[in-house]
């Protein structure tokens, strides 16, 4: 399944570890606080228990939504992303999202 992960962290130390998380479960960098990839469910869940250890206690965010091929499809893009980039990563879908029915 394709996976979001989303911050916003006010300390240098915190993002920058979050970031290197991200990397070291084969997330890519799409923005400075965006990370987008392919990965299981165990694995994202693992992510997430890291990422709950660097921000507990803090007024920090982490969002880490999945997106099916439909939904994904369905983006809307303002600005310039190089869609061509992100091809490149060989990203696979599986199946549709069960909440379409």
């Amino acid at each position: 399944m394709l996976y979001w992960v989303i911050y916003d962290i006010s300390e240098n130390g915190k993002r920058s570890k979050i970031a290197s998380r991200c990397k070291n479960y084969g997330f890519f960098r799409v923005q400075k606080s965006a990370f987008i990839g392919n990965t299981t469910r165990n694995k994202v869940e693992m992510l997430g228990e890291e990422i709950k250890e660097i921000v507990q206690g803090t007024d920090n965010c982490v969002f880490i939504m999945p997106a099916c091929k439909e939904c994904f499809g369905g983006k809307i893009i303002e600005g310039h992303l190089d869609e061509e980039r992100l091809k490149q990563k060989d990203f696979v879908f599986f199946g549709g999202c069960d909440s379409h029915g």
